[in-house]
């Protein structure tokens, strides 16, 4: 019972980790980001020559205000992406469910919009939103409103960005160029420009960060999303590390009944015990047989559990629904009004709950549970060495 719980527990609070992980590490941070733009073509060629490197593209942020069809105007950020980014970052297709139009950022005066932050200002694909600039020099800065047209809304299951971000084409030359373009007015060229770098494997972000050093200029900055997201991801660590401890304090209470169970035992076959000690059997051998015992009842309740663990972790859904109805029913036969939900999209924002066990914490928490009842039953084995085989044969 006590390693279904922890394989479930531990599925589903990993399932929602992976969701928030996965959405700030393809939206926001990116696995590495270079602070700076890197106008020659030759590095940024190097860079995705780097084993590992999925993905290369330069991009800018910027937080300001953006009007609908209400009359209060919301806090957004911009992100601005290169037109093609659907092609030169294909895994975004994936984190990005598109509620309605299209992810289209080739018309310099569209944008896409998060789901929220579309039905906070009352906009659907082909309406005008207003964003404020501040146009002109630092000297002399007036701020304007810009209309752009939405082209698209998505929604990526993590209400911060589906309710307060949009994307925007990112064109080098309104960027680099002060006077290039009056549609994107010349303060964008005043935001700064990073180069974000995806990974196949996220875990190798050292490797590649030693390379990306020796690769780019020294005025360049390297950050890993280790270092970008050290605050929430150590919380989250934190989280379930707590949680396992937790959750694990029931194998101290299996443990102790394994080691009462064997003292029990032991006592119950002494007379066994010390004919075979007078035959010649040694206290190692004889403890053995109590050790293998444990150990076996620890696999024996690891695999059973590993087993309903996985299942239900699988079928998660599926138990929260049959369960709302077994307990709702139980409710309407005793005439009560009330109504249990254990889980709803609208409370969580996410449309189903996914399990995500990882081999290495299952294989941990398997060899915890044997590792409990084997200790516990190898405790339980010294009382051999206080048998005395004249005694038993005397006594007994």
């Amino acid at each position: 019972m006590g390693v279904m719980t922890l394989f479930t527990v531990l599925g589903v609070m990993n399932g929602f980790q992976h969701s928030t992980i996965e959405a700030i590490l393809e939206l926001n941070s990116y696995h590495i980001r270079l602070s700076g733009n890197l106008e020659d073509p030759s590095i940024i060629d190097r860079i995705r020559k780097i084993t590992n490197v999925r993905a290369v593209f330069p991009f800018s942020d910027m937080e300001t205000l953006i009007q609908g069809s209400f009359s209060d105007p919301m806090v957004c950020t911009l992100r601005f992406l290169p037109e093609d980014i659907l092609q030169v970052d294909p895994y975004l297709n994936r984190i990005l469910t598109m509620i309605d139009g299209d992810f289209d950022l080739t018309d310099p005066k569209g944008l896409v919009l998060g789901v929220e932050l579309a039905r906070y200002l009352g906009v659907r694909v082909g309406d005008t939103v207003k964003i404020l600039w501040n146009a002109g020099d630092f000297s002399t800065l007036s701020p304007q409103m810009e209309a752009f047209i939405v082209k698209g809304i998505w929604k990526s299951e993590y209400y911060e960005y589906d309710a307060g971000w949009g994307f925007l084409p990112f064109r080098n030359s309104s960027l680099l160029d002060r006077n290039a373009s009056p549609i994107v007015p010349s303060s964008i060229s005043k935001l700064p420009v990073y180069t974000g770098i995806k990974l196949v494997n996220r875990f190798g972000d050292e490797l590649v960060r030693r390379t990306l050093k020796r690769i780019v200029p020294p005025t360049i900055q390297v950050t890993s999303w280790r270092e970008y997201n050290r605050a929430i991801f150590g919380a989250l660590r934190m989280e379930k590390t707590v949680m396992m401890i937790l959750i694990g304090l029931i194998f101290i209470v299996v443990g102790g009944n394994i080691y009462r169970s064997q003292q029990r035992h032991i006592f119950e076959r002494i007379e066994e015990i010390g004919l075979l000690r007078a035959i010649g059997a040694s206290r190692t051998a004889i403890q053995s047989v109590f050790v293998l015992e444990g150990a076996f009842i620890g696999l024996l309740g690891a695999g059973m559990g590993s087993a309903l663990g996985l299942f239900l972790s699988g079928r998660i859904n599926e138990v929260f629904r049959v369960t709302e109805k077994v307990v709702n029913t139980v409710f309407l036969w005793v005439n009560l009004s009330l109504r249990v939900s254990l889980f709803s999209p609208a409370n969580f924002y996410i449309s189903e709950v996914r399990a995500v066990i990882p081999l290495g914490e299952a294989f941990l928490i398997v060899l915890f549970a044997v590792g409990s009842t084997t200790l516990a039953a190898f405790l339980a084995s010294y009382k051999v060495a206080s048998i005395y085989p004249v005694e038993v044969l005397r006594y007994e």
